[in-house]
């Protein structure tokens, strides 16, 4: 689920042909057109950054020892 944040609390915006408006300044939704829309305001944040756990993760590297011969 997608939470974005506005500077207005009310702040209104179309999908198409449909109005959606925020409620005290926070919508949530989990359609990807209006993420889409919301994504590109000027005015609007996205607050639930994906955490670490939700992006792939690059595969971790194998640490070697080299022994030293002296």
């Amino acid at each position: 689920m997608a939470e974005f944040k506005s500077k207005y609390p009310e702040l209104g915006f179309y999908v198409g042909d449909v109005f959606k408006s925020f409620k005290n300044g926070v919508f949530k939704t989990e359609e990807p057109d209006e993420i889409k829309i919301l994504s590109e305001l000027a005015d609007v944040t996205r607050i639930d950054k994906p955490t670490e756990e939700d992006a792939p993760k690059p595969a971790a590297k194998k640490q070697t020892r080299k022994s030293s011969t002296k």
